[in-house]
This record gives structure tokens, sequence and C-alpha cells, in this order.
């Protein structure tokens, strides 16, 4: 009987798999190749577009108003620390000017205190910015003001932020959008309800966007 067929098999056999091997770690190289590229493509994607709405949120009115250049004296807490307020770029803003001589802030800072609580959760931050008087001036007259624990209250030693807005009335203020657009410009006193129905008709805008 003649065997030299079934010798040559094995050794066929053996090229066929070696060959499938070979192709096998060469479709998971280049596998690994184009899901590599597509992280790296998907990763600069996102960088770029982080880097350019961060670009825009800072050259928008909010940005101008809220974010302190080289030379200016930075926005502070009320015990006189170094606050980020621009970290807050993004998110719908409602900032007040107020400051101890204003009688209408005294009545105002408690509802936007109230209005920061009821809309902490939905992407708001509330903002109380003192027009530039003393720490000693301004603690004096929070003593006074019932209901403001939880308002981030920020003191402005150069008065930037009501110059930026062009204030001439007192209290004044500003709902942004997460753009940094300005929204409404209120000039004088608000009531919660006016507070409360302009924050959430842009936080539903800014949800269907």
């Amino acid at each position: 009987m003649n065997h030299s067929g079934l010798r040559g098999k094995p050794f066929i056999l053996r090229q066929k798999y070696e060959k499938m091997s070979i192709m096998e770690r060469s479709s998971k190289i280049t596998l690994a190749i184009i899901l590599g590229t597509i992280v790296i493509v998907s990763s600069y994607t996102y960088f770029v577009t982080q880097k350019s709405a961060q670009t825009a949120l800072n050259i928008s009115e909010a940005g101008a108003s809220l974010i302190t250049e080289q030379g200016e004296s930075a926005y502070t807490d009320i015990n006189g620390e170094p606050v980020a307020i621009d970290e807050n770029l993004g998110k719908v803003l409602v900032v007040n000017s107020w400051a101890s001589w204003c009688p209408a802030c005294a009545n105002e800072l408690p509802n936007l205190a109230k209005l920061g609580e009821e809309f902490k959760n939905k992407n708001v931050k509330v903002l109380a910015i003192n027009r530039a008087e003393p720490k000693s001036t301004a603690s004096a007259f929070l003593t006074s003001v019932s209901a403001v624990a939880g308002l981030q209250l920020v003191m402005d030693p150069d008065d930037k932020f009501y110059s930026s807005i062009d204030g001439y009335a007192m209290p004044e203020t500003i709902f942004y959008d997460p753009q940094g657009n300005i929204i409404l410009h209120k000039r004088g006193q608000m009531t919660y309800q006016e507070m409360r129905v302009q924050t959430e008709s842009m936080v539903n805008q800014s949800a269907e966007e």
C-alpha cells in the first residue's frame, strides 16, 4: 500500500495552520492599529472641541466680567481668600451686585440664597458680588440679613463686575446662559417669583439645546 500521500498531509495541514495563524495575527494587529487610530483621533477632536468651547466662554459676556486679568485684584470670599468664580462658566449663572448701603439688597439676598438652593442640582450657580466694600462693613451688614447661608458671597475689591456691566442702579442682577450670553439684565430689585421664572425658563431652554 502506498503511504506517501498520507505522510505528506500532516506537513500540508501544518503549513495551512501556520498560514492561518499568520493571517489571524495580522488581522488582530491591523484591528488594533485601526482602534488605536480611532481613539487618538477621537481624543484629539474632543480636546480641540473642549478648548474651543472654553475659549468661547472666556471671551463671552460672562467671561469678560468674571475672569480677572493680570494686574486686576482677584475676586475673594468674605474672608479675603481668592476665589475663581470663572470656574462656573458653562452653567446658567445668576450674578447679583449688592452693598451694605443698598436697602433693597437686604431683601434680595435671602431670595438669591433660596434660588440657589432650589436650582443647585440643575446646573445653576447664584453669585452675589459685593461692591468694593471693606470686609468689616460687608460682614457687619450680613449679620442683619437672614437666611443667606449657602449663597456664594464674593468680594470685589476693584468693583470690576459692576463696572463691566455698566451698572447704574442698585441692586443689579445678570442672568447668563451656559454660553456666557446675557439673557436678562435687571436693574433694581427683583421678587423671588421673577427670579424663579427667569431661571426656570433658562434651565428648560438649556435642556432643549
